[in-house]
């Protein structure tokens, strides 16, 4: 479940472009190579267990996963430059970037009295410049309570 999860990561990774058949050869040796090692060391766990080994010779085993990959990486280099005509079609048929519709009303504005403004300034300036001085001390206080 793992590998396979790695393989699709790797895979949807390498399809953001044009690779062409020599990357697409690349890649899919690189995955029957991973695959291929990930299942030798699978089944030499599974031997001691009863199961049956490889009963292919290696050498027929290499061969068959020569031929999966050229077989494969043929049918997806025409895929792929299939893909990219259709791609190519598309784009000239469809638009390219969808203009923005025009503004049909103008945006409110808010009026607001100058004298408003003047008085929220004023008591602004209070909060801010506001006397200062030392603090009153608690014996000062009762002192004058009393």
């Amino acid at each position: 479940m793992v590998i396979t999860a790695l393989l699709a990561g790797a895979g949807v990774a390498l399809a953001d472009r044009k690779r062409g058949s020599w990357g697409i050869l690349g890649a899919l040796s690189v995955t029957q190579l991973t695959l291929h090692i990930f299942l030798q060391v699978v089944a030499s766990h599974q031997d001691g267990a009863g199961y049956p080994g490889m009963p292919f010779s290696p050498l027929a085993m290499a061969l068959g996963h020569i031929a999966v990959v050229l077989l494969t990486g043929l049918v997806m280099a025409h895929a792929e430059r299939a893909l990219f005509v259709v791609a190519r079609l598309l784009e000239s048929i469809l638009p390219r970037r969808s203009t923005p519709s025009p503004i049909v009303t103008e945006p409110r504005t808010v009026c607001v009295a100058v004298v408003t403004v003047r008085a929220l300034a004023l008591l602004i300036y209070q909060r801010i410049h506001a006397r200062r001085g030392p603090p009153e001390s608690l014996v000062d206080q009762v002192e004058y309570a009393i």
